[in-house]
């Protein structure tokens, strides 16, 4: 199922030839749509290794989803709450501290949806009308076996138009 799942999500995609400030607002927006508006968040911390996957975009890809893995721009985002960056090797020495490191993280970052990551928007085909439409996986990791990933729709009239959300897919991530 995941596999087909991956196949899906090439359809009538083409690489992102947005900007890299409307990248950012394509972020925002996916972001206010499910850690604001869905899971109220208090505070967002993202995966910013750039030599390594976080751990549910590394799901994602060994299942055969394409995608290209994106470390947020922060200053970018603007979002209206805090916001923390997390690298493998800060993961790693925390969790090598700690006997229980989830729980410690949490206590670290309490009020969070865990450890994000984002891929590089898509840029889907055009609707009739000329309106844009893109998509941008959000994974998710809050625990050693807690993962979850959306593909976020989004979609804007015209490229002077704010991005709005036109659905969140949960996607199937196999079990570990």
């Amino acid at each position: 199922m995941v596999l087909a799942l991956g196949a899906s999500l090439c359809v009538q995609q083409r690489p992102a030839t947005l900007s890299d400030g409307e990248q950012a607002s394509v972020h925002r927006a996916a972001l206010m749509a499910l850690f604001d508006a869905r899971e109220h968040a208090k505070q967002l911390v993202f995966w910013s290794d750039t030599a390594n996957l976080s751990p549910t975009l590394q799901l994602l890809r060994d299942a055969g989803v394409a995608f290209e893995a994106l470390p947020p721009d922060t200053a970018a985002l603007a979002l209206p709450l805090p916001v923390h960056l997390e690298s493998l090797a800060t993961l790693e020495q925390q969790f090598h501290a700690e006997p229980d490191g989830w729980e410690a993280w949490f206590a670290r970052y309490p009020a969070s949806s865990g450890l994000v990551a984002l891929t590089r928007p898509t840029v889907l085909a055009e609707s009739p009308d000329g309106a844009e439409r893109v998509a941008v996986i959000v994974g998710r990791t809050c625990g050693e076996h807690c993962h979850s990933a959306w593909r976020v729709t989004l979609h804007r009239a015209t490229a002077t138009d704010a991005w709005h959300t036109l659905g969140i897919e949960p996607l199937a991530l196999p079990r570990d």
